[in-house]
């Protein structure tokens, strides 16, 4: 039996194994699209369940809003761009306390899907799994993205 990555608990031989399993799926979702479905969120949900990716507020918030924006925001244009062109949080913003537990489901779940067929509903059950494990933090990544959002509308080029 392969040893329990101790940050999300997948056992796929320890934290190596599991980057090792999040790698793969990048290099699968480069060598064929049907694997890249919701890469972003899927990289988000990797982030929020590993904390030595999320350690600064700049990749807390952008992996936070990111999932944000991929489960409750996946129609907004405004949403997307604010994510991926320059989120902009409060200059008062602070890093939240990481909760306890990150999830059940882990990227384990979509590594065993190798059809593009049970790739994506194992994706969309694991990030929405993730964002479930973040409820404290919902109200949180809606203001940041919200304000991000504003800010662009309003021209304001201040990063953080």
């Amino acid at each position: 039996m392969k040893a329990h990555c101790p940050d999300c608990g997948a056992p796929l031989g320890g934290r190596d194994g599991c980057d090792a399993a999040f790698h793969e799926l990048g290099a699968r979702a480069q060598s064929d699209v049907g694997f890249a479905y919701r890469r972003r969120a899927v990289v988000d949900a990797y982030a929020l369940q590993h904390p030595a990716y999320i350690l600064s507020l700049k990749s807390f918030s952008a992996h936070l809003c990111g999932l944000c924006a991929a489960i409750e925001r996946s129609g907004d244009p405004r949403a997307q761009k604010a994510v991926w062109s320059n989120l902009r949080i409060p200059p008062d913003a602070v890093k939240p306390l990481l909760p306890v537990g990150r999830a059940a489901l882990t990227i384990a779940e979509v590594l065993r899907a190798t059809s593009h067929e049970t790739f994506r509903p194992a994706v969309d059950i694991w990030i929405a799994e993730v964002w479930r494990a973040w409820s404290e933090h919902h109200d949180l990544a809606r203001a940041w993205l919200d304000y991000s959002v504003e800010s662009m509308a309003r021209g304001v080029h201040r990063r953080r």
